[in-house]
């Protein structure tokens, strides 16, 4: 009898995390089980200290799958947290994805530090795997669900400091955090669907944007960035009460619209100053509660830098916007460490 599949050996391991009376149960299983595998075989090389960046563009173009659903399978991970996954503990809270990135000035420290967290958070998800693999539990599935998202999103980042920086990028946009929070009040659930508006707008201000053929095509998973800073000021305002909000949809669908693959031409690297400002090092001795409702605020003065970007250039956009995929990774990651989905004991 010839040895199963990895994935298969994978998906059986991981049925025991899953509820039995789960309907989704085996679909879940299979498909997590090809992620975590997938993730693994993308970051290995980072395990050997091969180059970084071919592992990390491979590890960028699976954000779109990390949410684990399929079509005509396995639902959403906010699905199977709450509904397939049993009761269990709340984790030890991982590494910041940003955080700290931008804490020295200089661009060749900054890149040394990003390829350091990619080379450890690589081992993390490989030793997890290999505990999943020998029996799974609710709170191990969880840990490498976390890791993996950690490890997606620092590859989303990682455009910013890899890719030759652009010279043209100019000046950082202010964040204009309170001016958004005003106008998301005043605009309420319309908000969320302001997306035509917002186009019209920024190509009225910005012809540049406007003449590039590819920016249509990274405004339409822009756009849903929209309906992603609502579910921010929800977390934000839970963390700030002591609580952890209940959805986390829509900051997961943040990374199933990244396709960077489709706007290639748009990217290039953000001067270092711009890391310096948007990923200083976290406050020392922060509570777990505090650095997620502070990351949320971070997410949100990104996006507020967008909402009224005005003259950015296209590598603004496309920075920023990196930036923001990857802080709702990492948000993802910390709010399901802390309990977030998990059904009552």
């Amino acid at each position: 009898m010839s040895a199963a599949a990895p994935e298969e050996s994978l998906a059986r391991a991981l049925l025991g995390a899953l509820r039995p009376d789960f309907a989704e149960r085996e679909a879940t299983a299979r498909q997590l089980a090809e992620l975590i595998l997938d993730t693994v075989a993308a970051a290995l090389p980072l395990t050997r200290h091969d180059p970084a960046e071919p592992a990390l563009f491979e590890l960028e173009s699976l954000a779109q799958q990390a949410d684990v659903y399929a079509w005509d399978g396995a639902p959403g991970f906010d699905v199977v947290l709450t509904r397939g996954l049993g009761p269990r503990p709340p984790l030890p809270p991982g590494p910041p994805v940003l955080d700290g990135l931008g804490a020295r000035p200089e661009r060749s420290q900054q890149r040394g530090e990003l390829k350091r967290r990619a080379h450890a958070g690589a081992r993390r998800l490989l030793e997890q795997s290999r505990e999943l693999a020998g029996g799974a539990t609710p709170a191990t599935a969880v840990a490498t669900h976390a890791s993996l998202l950690r490890l997606v999103g620092l590859a989303c980042a990682s455009s910013a400091l890899l890719l030759p920086e652009d010279p043209q990028a100019g000046e950082l946009p202010p964040g204009r955090a309170a001016d958004l929070s005003r106008e998301m009040e005043e605009r309420g659930d319309s908000f969320a669907f302001a997306q035509e508006e917002w186009l019209a707008r920024l190509l009225t201000q910005n012809p540049a944007a406007a003449a590039a053929p590819a920016f249509r095509t990274f405004y339409a998973g822009l756009s849903q960035s929209l309906r992603v800073a609502s579910a921010l000021r929800d977390f934000a305002r839970a963390a700030d009460s002591g609580t952890l909000a209940s959805d986390p949809e829509a900051l997961l669908g943040a990374l199933g619209t990244w396709q960077p693959v489709r706007w290639m031409a748009l990217r290039a690297g953000a001067p270092p100053s711009w890391m310096e400002a948007l990923c200083p090092a976290a406050p020392a001795g922060e509570a777990a509660l505090s650095r997620l409702a502070r990351e949320c605020s971070q997410a949100l003065d990104l996006f507020s830098r967008l909402w009224f970007a005005g003259g950015l250039s296209l590598t603004g956009f496309s920075a920023l916007a990196a930036l923001f995929t990857a802080r709702c990774a990492g948000i993802v990651a910390l709010w399901e460490e802390l309990g977030g989905g998990a059904p009552a004991p």
